[in-house]
Formats: structure tokens, C-alpha cells, sequence
């Protein structure tokens, strides 16, 4: 009896695996965002506008809104403090954008390949509503690459150099699920070539979601 109670407990010494510490999934969008978090942006919930003009006599423009249409694009960010949120990756694609007819003199224009993408990692304070809600206001440092299509054929367009966009992003959901909606307003000029061509008065709303 005894020698079979020896070798109980010299097996039960022997065994040195231990059960893996419980990995627990996030409870709240405040412990998600503790780690890298990747949103996808959705086309079907985004959207924008921008007015395209061309210069015509005297001192008169001429043109209109020009349509923004998503293609896709992704949000990386995290939160390493209390008080803040460091949006790490921004990055939209849009589909070709139709010029309004006569900004070129006639010709069928369309700016093709556009594609806009935060320049620098960008940490920023943020108000936490509640675990599942929090608002960031910033001043993003905008690239933007594109490419001028003039009847069927490209032309040279240098990355025009943009102010600083606006915007506005708050982040809601919960531990599974977290769902981005961001606004961006540019009032004013944006852009301009050869003072013949400019944009302004971007508004951008996108949707994302893990």
C-alpha cells in the first residue's frame, strides 16, 4: 500500500506540464485598441465629393462637384495611454474621378489611380466616452498620388503638396467588433495646376469595421 502511494506522488512530481494560462479575449473597443487594430474600409459606406474648376475669362472659374468614390482602404491604430490614440495607417484607394465636362477644354478627363495615405504615424488625445466609445480630433498629414487622363490618354501630374485635412473619427463596438466612422472636411483650396486647374472643398466620410 505504501509502495503504491510512493509511486503516485512520484508521478504526479514527474509531470511538470502545466495547463496554458487562459488567453481572454478583449471585453471592451479600449482593450482591443491595447493591441494593433486593423480596419477595413467599407465602399458601400463611404463616400465624398471635392469641386473640380477650370479658370475661363477674366477672373471667373468654371465646374462642379466631382463625385468621390471608394474602392477600398484600411485604418491601423492602437491606444498606449489612457488619453490618447495613435492612428498608425490610413490609406484610401478611389475610383477613377470623372472630371466635369469643359474643366479641360472638352476633353474627356478623369483622374485615375488616386490614392491617399497618411504620411506620418499620428498620435493624437482622445476622449473616452466609455469603454466601447471614444472621439479623436486631428490635423492628418495627407499624401496624395493620382494620375491625369485626357481622352483615353495619361499626362504627367506631379503628387501635389496638401494642407493639413481635418477630421473627425470615432470608434464604438465592443470586444468582438469595432466599427470606424471618419469625416474629413477641407474647406478652401486643395490643390491647383498652372492657374488653370484647381480643387477644393473636400468632404470625405468613410465607414470601417475589424
Amino acid at each position: 500500500m505504501r509502495y503504491g502511494l510512493f509511486l503516485l506522488l512520484l508521478g504526479s512530481a514527474c509531470n511538470t506540464d502545466l495547463p496554458a494560462p487562459v488567453d481572454h479575449a478583449p471585453a471592451s473597443v479600449r482593450d482591443r485598441l491595447d493591441d494593433q487594430t486593423r480596419l477595413l474600409v467599407a465602399a458601400g459606406e463611404s463616400g465624398g465629393s471635392i469641386t473640380a474648376q477650370r479658370h475661363v475669362a477674366g477672373a471667373e472659374w468654371a465646374g462642379g462637384l466631382v463625385d468621390l468614390q471608394i474602392e477600398n482602404g484600411e485604418l491601423v491604430m492602437f491606444s498606449d495611454a489612457p488619453g490618447a490614440l495613435t492612428l498608425e495607417t490610413m490609406q484610401v484607394t478611389f475610383k477613377p474621378l470623372q472630371i466635369p465636362a469643359g474643366v479641360f477644354g472638352g476633353k474627356d478627363a478623369q483622374l485615375t489611380h488616386v490614392r491617399i495615405d497618411l504620411k506620418h504615424e499620428l498620435r493624437a488625445p482622445a476622449q473616452w466616452v466609455s469603454d466601447d466609445e471614444v472621439h479623436l480630433t486631428a490635423n492628418l498629414d495627407l499624401g496624395l498620388s493620382w494620375e491625369l487622363t485626357l481622352d483615353g490618354n495619361p499626362a504627367p501630374l506631379g503628387s501635389p503638396k496638401l494642407p493639413l485635412v481635418p477630421v473627425e473619427l470615432v470608434l464604438t463596438g465592443d470586444g468582438e467588433h469595432v466599427s470606424a466612422a471618419l469625416r474629413a472636411h477641407a474647406p478652401g483650396e486643395l490643390w491647383s495646376w498652372a492657374g488653370l486647374v484647381k480643387l477644393s472643398e473636400l468632404e470625405l466620410s468613410l465607414g470601417a469595421d475589424l
